[in-house]
């Protein structure tokens, strides 16, 4: 009986293969308007220690100059003496039960998120609240100049030809005939804006962007395209319109994108069988 080409004394591996890889360079123009307000995010970080003596509410965040946001809270739970925690929300508007461990929660209109202190009992945690507001035009300090930056890990590439639709073409590369096929890839990203506000503390806005490319890439039907941002630049200005009382964003991104066809293959390796050695 021949024996099977996969036993036990191969292994199989699967593993994603790079079928071909080129880099792409693209600038990309866009404009945000806005009227009474600029899209803002601001992330506080805390830690908190709630001790049995304290007999009032302790407040992990409340508004100042803004009636009501929305927010993400992430929320870990350390230490307590309970069985619970109780989180008060917009003072008493409503209450959120919490046990021991790590918590994300999803807030819409809040204005002050707080611990709900009972006698005789201990909280000690971290959290982090995501505040997303839209920041009044008068608190912002437009003479000073924005400053922004490519985010790295938004970048994402998708490929929106069909696949039976890819143009082919023969060309020669080191002496060797290849086919390469036309795909049209949709580039996404953001950059993050810091800006000044008239009380000189600063603030995140985030602006998102589109575009799409065309390359010529060698793959198959059953490839995948992935990208990787190499190296990034953006410029942007804040502009008053003219006559009107609205402000435009005005940036431009220039990206060097490394983009690679990918495939999934099974490799096939020998292997030996182990056995210890003697003891010396």
């Amino acid at each position: 009986m021949d024996e099977s080409p996969l036993n036990h004394r191969h292994i199989a591996i699967s593993t994603p293969v790079v079928q071909d890889w080129i880099q792409k360079s693209l600038e990309i123009k866009f404009q945000e308007e806005f009227q009474e307000g600029v899209p803002a995010e601001d992330i506080i970080c805390s830690e908190f220690y709630v001790t049995q003596f304290q007999d009032d509410s302790y407040v992990l965040w409340k508004a100042t100059n803004i009636l009501r946001i929305n927010c993400t809270l992430n929320l870990t739970i350390d230490k307590l003496n309970t069985n619970k925690l109780l989180l008060n929300i917009n003072e008493g508007e409503r209450f959120v039960t919490l046990h021991k461990g790590t918590h994300t929660l999803t807030l819409n209109n809040v204005f002050s998120i707080a611990i709900q202190k009972k006698k005789g009992e201990i909280y000690k945690g971290k959290c982090s609240i995501q505040l997303n507001y839209f920041l009044p035009a008068s608190e912002i300090d437009f003479s000073d100049e924005p400053v922004c930056h490519v985010v790295k890990d938004k970048i994402k590439c998708t490929e929106v030809t069909a696949v039976n639709n890819r143009k082919s073409r023969a060309v020669q590369i080191d002496d060797k005939i290849v086919t390469l096929k036309n795909v049209h890839i949709l580039i996404e990203g953001c950059i993050e804006v810091q800006l000044k506000k008239q009380n000189g503390t600063f603030f995140s806005s985030y602006l998102y962007f589109d575009d799409i490319v065309s390359l010529w890439l060698c793959l198959s039907e059953n490839s995948k395209v992935e990208c990787e941002l190499a190296h990034s630049h953006c410029e942007c200005y804040v502009l008053k319109k003219q006559r009107r009382r609205n402000y435009s964003f005005v940036a431009i991104v220039s990206l060097c994108l490394n983009v690679m066809a990918i495939e999934d293959a099974v490799i096939c390796i020998n292997s030996k069988g182990l056995q210890s050695r003697d003891k010396l």
